[in-house]
């Protein structure tokens, strides 16, 4: 019977485990598809991305000359 339990707790465990892995990689998947939406739109638009690279702000604009933004990033 105590066996039973244990596997039971096991399945409920990988279960979670699962669903918490695919919910990662569904997000990682929002935010590559909303990136490459921004850079689309910039170059529709003729402006630019601002993104975060090496811990400083970087404006980077359709051309692909990126500047570096001056300025605090918050945390």
């Amino acid at each position: 019977m105590v066996e039973k339990e244990n596997r039971a707790n096991k399945r409920e465990h990988w279960k979670k485990q699962i669903k918490n892995n695919l919910r990662k990689e569904s997000v990682k998947n929002i935010i590559a598809r909303t990136a490459d939406l921004a850079k689309l739109d910039a170059n529709v638009n003729n402006t630019y991305t601002v993104h975060i690279k090496d811990g400083k702000m970087v404006k980077q604009p359709t051309n692909g000359k990126s500047v570096v933004i001056n300025g605090k990033i918050q945390n």
